[in-house]
């Protein structure tokens, strides 16, 4: 037995932290900072690697993932130093995130630390497991009927003499048979207390009532070694995930039991208006068939809010046990949960966003008992906090920048005649590409990949970007000075390559380079018909230089100090899918933060290093 209990002990440890040790090796150093071998393992293991067959291999990919860290860590300290954490976007979803991280501490206080097999259970739970039982069953959908039904049972009449003029008997030609972990644990109980012969009281389920009559007892055969091991992991994954179902259904129970909600019904159905009206719109414009999935993303959510506008974004949405919801509170809870729905029919969409909000009051209550507890101090959450708030300040700082940049009509000009003054060639790529602002999709294209399903289908179905979506997924030729980073890898790798995803401003790219071509003759473009993708082109270009300009500044202002050897000597793995953190009491986000690629600013800052007396 003793065996047995270890093994439980590992299956329940945590899932995503690496313990920090007093010996783990520091990568890095910025200013107070610092990046450990834990940290960088957890943070590149735990985000999709699809690496190309580029210079470098997977010794370039670390130190790419590595300084594209330092950067987000560098931006953030900026930009907590210009005060942006204060903001009001900032803070909001920073608060949503800390609420998902304060129930799940919760949850694990009141769930996970309570789980305790004992011998006794265990021993009870293989015994179940042993045996398969050989049932019939008597089917009411109404209470009278079956009351009646078990009266007489009572009174002495025959099981079978009601069965076999029942309707359900045709289905039980060859008796119900029931194991271990297949029924609910109270109705699973009941049927392993019985001996062959009795029956069971009416039991009430979600479709009617149920009278069982048990025949016989199967004791189950295993055959081999390999089998008996499979089906003690499967003892000990039921009888734990019973028991965390029978502690999570008492707490739950008692935690509600008491609450008064009372949602404001008029704002409601003003939000539900909105919401109706952009993922009906969305559907239209993108051509989402009938039953698949639409999503409420990002830009649905802020035009959502503009419509709204301030004064209604901050008033009572909820009270909650007395105390005031705003329905930014709740949009920003919608924004990380992915809300979405299947069908455009308003009453379906309404009920959805009724139970969401049914969901929002019990994530509100339990973050609440959260922070009473002082939950939100505790360091395994603070650690995870932080991650995700310098990523935040990170990319406000970036939006920032990258909305700075402008290009004049005068600099297209002088950027095209620059190009092509004493120049005949450039490097050309055209890529197959899924772009999307949801990793789900990401996830379910490489899950559809590994299933051996063809990417050019995968990226016209999945892709939002309409180029590419009408021209059977591909981006034609373009140079590789375009499209920041994605011309950048594009250049590097071979045909067939495949590389991603990685964070870009438009959302997230997964791409396969298809073709490349080089001596093509720039003199002969005209301006003209070039204009706008030079301006897209010199802005990329800029936007970049203006990265990695700030990023060599930031570096000399926070004193970046790199362990390339620690770097070396860490052995990681590729993980090929988005990976999800599943939070106690319900909600998901990703692992860890998924950060744009920064990691240019690396050469100009050493050589600059290099250059100092």
């Amino acid at each position: 037995m003793y065996k047995i209990i270890l093994l439980l002990i590992l299956f329940i440890g945590p899932q995503i932290n690496r313990g920090q040790t007093n010996e783990e090796k520091i990568i890095a150093k910025i200013g107070s900072e610092l990046i450990s071998e834990s940290e960088f393992i957890e943070r590149y293991e735990l985000t999709p690697q699809i690496s190309a067959t580029m210079i470098g291999g997977e010794a370039a990919l670390k130190r790419e993932v590595l300084y594209s860290i330092i950067a987000e860590k560098l931006w953030a300290l900026e930009a907590e130093s210009m005060g942006l954490d204060k903001s009001e976007l900032i803070e909001s979803t920073y608060k949503a995130i800390e609420k998902m991280y304060v129930r799940d501490a919760l949850y694990r206080q009141e769930i996970l630390s309570k789980i305790k097999l004992s011998d006794e259970y265990l021993s009870e739970a293989f015994r179940r497991n042993s045996l398969l039982l050989d049932l019939n069953y008597i089917f009411s959908e109404d209470e009278t009927e079956i009351n009646d039904i078990f009266k007489q049972l009572g009174d002495g009449v025959d099981f079978y003499s009601i069965f076999l003029k029942r309707p359900e008997s045709t289905l039980q030609e060859i008796p119900y048979v029931v194991g271990y972990g297949q029924m609910d644990k109270n109705v699973e109980d009941i049927l392993y207390s019985l001996k062959p012969g009795d029956f069971t009281q009416p039991i009430k389920a979600p479709n009617g009532w149920y009278v069982f009559r048990l025949l016989s007892t199967e004791q189950k055969i295993i055959e081999n070694a390999e089998q008996a091991e499979a089906e003690q992991k499967y003892v000990l994954k039921v009888a734990e995930t019973t028991l965390i179902d029978s502690i999570y259904k008492d707490f739950y129970s008692r935690f509600f039991k008491d609450v008064v909600a009372e949602t404001n019904k008029e704002l409601f159905l003003k939000l539900s208006d909105y919401v109706v009206d952009a993922l009906s719109n969305r559907s239209e414009k993108e051509m989402i068939p009938p039953g698949e999935k639409i999503y409420l993303i990002p830009k649905d959510l802020y035009e959502i809010e503009n419509d709204l506008g301030a004064e209604l974004l901050n008033a009572e949405f909820i009270n909650l046990n007395g105390q005031p919801v705003s329905i930014n509170d709740f949009l920003q809870e919608l924004s990380i949960e992915k809300f979405y729905i299947d069908s455009l029919d308003n009453n379906h969409i309404k009920g959805r966003l009724n139970f969401a909000v049914k969901i929002f009051i019990e994530h509100e209550l339990l973050s609440r008992e959260g922070y009473k507890r002082g939950l939100q101090n505790l360091p395994e959450v603070q650690r995870y906090l932080k991650m995700w708030r310098g990523y935040y300040l990170t990319e406000t700082l970036r939006k920032e920048i990258a909305q700075s940049v402008q290009i004049t009509d005068e600099e297209a000009y002088e950027y095209f005649l620059e190009k092509n003054q004493g120049t005949t060639s450039v490097l050309e790529v055209k890529i197959i590409e899924v772009l999307t602002e949801d990793l789900d999709v990401i996830r379910t294209v490489l899950d559809e990949l590994n299933e051996g399903r063809d990417f050019k289908e995968l990226a016209i179905k999945y892709t939002v970007r309409e180029e590419a979506k009408n021209n059977n997924g591909e981006l034609g030729f373009f140079s590789v000075s375009e499209y920041g980073e994605l011309g950048r890898k594009a250049a590097l790798m071979k045909i067939g390559d495949m590389y991603g995803p990685i964070k870009v401003s438009e959302g997230y790219s997964l791409f396969e380079l298809l073709d490349r071509r080089e001596n093509v003759d720039m003199s002969l473009n005209n301006y003209e018909v070039e204009k706008e993708n030079i301006k897209v082109e010199l802005r990329h270009k800029k936007y970049s230089n203006a990265l990695i300009n700030k990023t060599v500044e930031l570096a000399n202002k926070y004193d970046v100090q790199l362990n390339d050897e620690a770097l070396n000597s860490i052995e990681i793995l590729n993980t090929t899918t988005v990976v999800y953190r599943y939070f106690g009491f319900g909600g998901r986000l990703l692992a860890v933060p998924m950060t744009a690629p920064n990691y240019l600013w690396i050469k100009p800052w050493q050589e600059q290093e290099d250059l100092t007396p």
